[in-house]
């Protein structure tokens, strides 16, 4: 079964168990290193939710994330699934209490957070902390080595001319 078709499965499980809310917050652009805080709380909880949480991304990334679930009065919030997406990045999680995705490179992401809610004044909130991927430079030790050996071949190379 494809991740796609996982992720299909479990949003549609999710909206047929209930009333939904969904909502779209804007989170702005983050440039990594960068935490980001989201979250969502109701008076009354809608039953089933599937919240949007969008973000232009500045640099290449890998994100660390937690969420924690607010059941403050006769309230019962579960989050089923956390999921990143962008037009070439997908991956989700069923297991949302702590999340990661890596790989991640400059563009336009929409992180999803969907689950359950009910009672009176639940809600969930979150960090996300963005860690810029680090670019790979050669050790000085390896382009010495190079060095050497490319003067190891020409020094061969007149040599054998002469």
């Amino acid at each position: 079964m494809t991740k796609k078709f996982r992720l299909a499965l479990a949003v549609i499980a999710i909206a047929a168990s209930g009333a939904a809310q969904a909502d779209y917050i804007d989170l702005g652009t983050v440039t990594a290193p960068q935490t980001v805080h989201f979250g969502n709380s109701w008076t009354v909880a809608p039953a089933v939710f599937a919240d949007e949480f969008a973000f232009d991304l500045t640099n290449s990334a890998s994100v660390f994330g937690v969420i924690l679930e607010g059941d403050w009065w006769l309230g019962q919030t579960n989050v089923q699934l956390v999921a990143l997406a962008s037009n070439t990045y997908f991956n989700f999680d069923l297991t949302p209490g702590t999340f990661s995705f890596s790989g991640l490179t400059a563009g336009a992401y929409s992180l999803f957070v969907a689950g359950t809610a009910g009672g009176l004044f639940t809600g969930y909130a979150g960090t996300m902390r963005f860690v810029a991927q680090a670019t790979r430079v050669p050790e000085p030790s390896t382009l010495a080595l190079l060095g050497l050996g490319l003067l190891c071949l020409a020094f061969v190379r007149r040599r054998a001319k002469a």
